[in-house]
């Protein structure tokens, strides 16, 4: 896999386009009731997000490492690191989208800390093919609802669109980010236990 900033940029953009494309064509498929094969589409959809928020935090850093590269591409073709990727704009989600109601934005935030990347992983698979649970066999319409697929939808469309905001912002402003950190240091160098801190805020204005 080749990687450098040109790369980068195509990745971040094209994986965002895929995304909407993926969302439209799950958006089809919920609406006639098709739960199952929605979900897998819904998640399909997060992964891409998750490809182009790996792309663009890699593309501001001022020299891209050995360690960098590997672990970029281990997010690339892992199913389950692009779900977890996807989740880092959920902090942006919750100060966008419950300003001003900071009951549900605990609960949404309380729910992305808990959100487990294998689960959701397996459940994508649950909803495509038949498995076996000890003694009993079942489909993915048994196994997969509208409970789950809402789940799902509800995360890929907001990620979606926190996403897009993030990833354009940045493929625009690149170049000042890495001028920044020369002047200032390595963001990766800048602790922030943002997850810690959410917690904290949360806490205090409930």
């Amino acid at each position: 896999m080749k990687i450098n900033d040109g790369i980068l940029k195509l990745v971040a953009i094209k994986s965002l386009a895929n995304s909407q494309s993926l969302m439209d064509d799950a958006d089809v498929l919920r609406e006639s009731h098709r739960y199952q094969r929605a979900y897998t589409l819904y998640q399909f959809s997060m992964e891409e997000v998750g490809k182009a928020i790996a792309s663009v935090l890699l593309l501001i850093q001022t020299e891209m490492t050995d360690e960098d590269m590997k672990e970029y591409k281990k997010i690339f073709y892992r199913h389950p690191l692009k779900i977890k990727q996807s989740a880092g704009v959920d902090k942006l989600i919750c100060m966008i989208a419950f300003k001003g109601n900071p009951e549900g934005a605990l609960s949404f935030l309380e729910s992305s800390l808990s959100e487990n990347e294998n689960e959701l992983d397996k459940q994508k698979n649950e909803s495509l093919y038949t498995a076996i649970y000890g003694d009993t066999v079942k489909t993915p319409f048994e196994m997969v609802g509208l409970e789950k697929m809402n789940y799902i939808w509800d995360r890929a469309k907001s990620r979606y669109t926190a996403a897009n905001v993030f990833v354009t912002i940045m493929l625009k402003n690149y170049q000042e980010l890495r001028n920044y950190q020369r002047e200032n240091g390595s963001l990766k160098d800048m602790y922030l236990d943002a997850d810690n801190l959410a917690k904290k805020f949360w806490n205090r204005i409930k």
